[in-house]
């Protein structure tokens, strides 16, 4: 429903479990007549008759995979589920919002296609090569079948601006030539140690993070690979594998019974210590202003990623997502009628109010973020935008014949039909 909203107003703030008016789908026949309401009063006060565009249609067929770009959406042809299994396909490239078809790449692959990603004139695909958990990553010319290079290795990311591709095994990291595919310089994996990639801006790292099987301390740069700080960390009896978490621009280092260390990167200056339990948490990078901690089973604990101080800790929550001064979380353990997104303090960790059955889809970059619910029983989603500071929801339109497999991109909600077509609807 372009050029036109249905401002549903300020939901009303209520404490657990009460769910928010938004957890109440709105029926097809109603939402229509309410349609028709705000059509007649516009009639009546001289305002335009709205168009009612149908939406932008990409042809699509059972088992096509789906990936978006920032302003491309790119279609692979029948995808496989099973592996080793060689096959031809093309991927074609469309470019958005418009959702006009640019070109068609060949891609050869032995598996299931799980990535693939437009580099200037080169298309990067990465696929699985067996059930083992091997994969492997092909380089080709885009809107040709010419192959570039193919490499038995992980795709990791790639950087356009400086035609690098990382890769990775288990027993290295390295970067190679985009267009050709040479190495350009290579990490060797420590047999009890760890890398990892952290401090994500955009589709590219920042930072290396690398603990040696000695216990050292390493930042890197993904770029060239070269060493930037290092420094030895406190010797413990256990494996140094899995013993850090990058955060964001930290580094959180496990030192037993005494707690955590936090290292800032990429120059590994000691921020703080916290004694907080963490032993069989797991954290999350980009959850906003906190430092969000998950344990293996359920709950979590936010801490202040300033000075590790904990803010607060609760059995409740399984996820968290940070939405400008807000905190977004869904509960660890949800019926069918039970709301989905709670809006928490930040500080506190109580609940301000929820939305009910509306799903997350993706930030609007005002502090707001676009959301779907759908319709129980029907192919049925109404998309609008919610707003956490007020508990607003301000509903933009409807999408029928929706398979529920939906996704924003170029300001298009983008969802797979019943029929297998990929359809857009603006969302502006």
């Amino acid at each position: 429903m372009p050029d036109h909203v249905i401002e549903l107003g300020e939901l009303p703030r209520e404490a657990p479990p009460a769910a928010a008016e938004a957890d109440q789908p709105v029926p097809r026949r109603a939402l229509l007549a309410l349609l028709s309401l705000i059509l007649l009063a516009q009639l009546a006060a001289g305002a335009p008759f709205p168009v009612m565009r149908p939406p932008a249609i990409v042809p699509a067929r059972l088992g096509d995979t789906m990936f978006l770009g920032a302003d491309r959406m790119l279609l692979v042809s029948g995808s496989a589920t099973l592996v080793a299994q060689v096959s031809r396909r093309i991927v074609s490239t469309y470019a958005l919002p418009g959702a006009r078809l640019l070109d068609r790449t060949t891609v050869t692959v032995s598996g299931a296609v799980n990535q693939v990603i437009l580099a200037g004139d080169t298309m990067v695909v990465s696929y699985q090569v067996d059930a083992s958990g091997i994969w492997a990553t092909v380089a080709v010319a885009e809107g040709t079948d010419h192959t570039r290079w193919r490499q038995t290795a992980r795709l990791i990311a790639v950087s356009p601006a400086r035609d690098l591709v990382l890769l990775g095994t288990d027993d290295w990291v390295h970067g190679v030539d985009l267009r050709t595919g040479a190495t350009r310089w290579t990490l060797r994996r420590p047999s009890d140690g760890y890398i990892a990639e952290t401090g994500w801006a955009g589709d590219f790292p920042r930072w290396l993070v690398l603990l040696t099987d000695s216990g050292r301390l390493e930042s890197r740069d993904p770029y060239t690979g070269a060493l930037i700080a290092s420094r030895a960390l406190p010797t413990r009896p256990a494996r140094a594998n899995g013993l850090i978490w990058p955060v964001d621009d930290l580094v959180m280092a496990d030192e037993g019974r005494a707690g955590f260390a936090a290292y800032r990167l990429p120059d590994l200056t000691f921020r703080w210590h916290t004694r907080a339990d963490l032993s069989t948490s797991w954290m999350q990078a980009g959850c906003g202003r906190l430092i969000c901690t998950f344990r293996h089973q359920r709950g979590m604990t936010a801490l202040d990623p300033a000075t590790g101080r904990e803010l607060w800790r609760s059995d409740l929550y399984a996820y968290a997502e940070g939405i400008g001064d807000h905190l977004l979380a869904t509960r660890a353990e949800r019926g069918a009628d039970e709301p989905a997104l709670w809006v928490v303090d930040l500080q506190t960790g109580a609940a301000r109010g929820n939305f009910g059955r509306w799903e997350f889809l993706a930030p609007t970059g005002d502090g707001r973020f676009y959301a779907k619910l759908d319709v129980r029983g029907a192919y049925l989603v109404h998309y609008g935008i919610l707003d956490p500071a007020t508990l607003a929801v301000r509903l933009l339109g409807s999408a029928d014949d929706v398979s529920n497999s939906c996704q924003v991109a170029s300001d298009r909600l983008i969802c797979r039909l019943v029929d297998a077509n990929v359809a857009l609807w603006p969302l502006r």
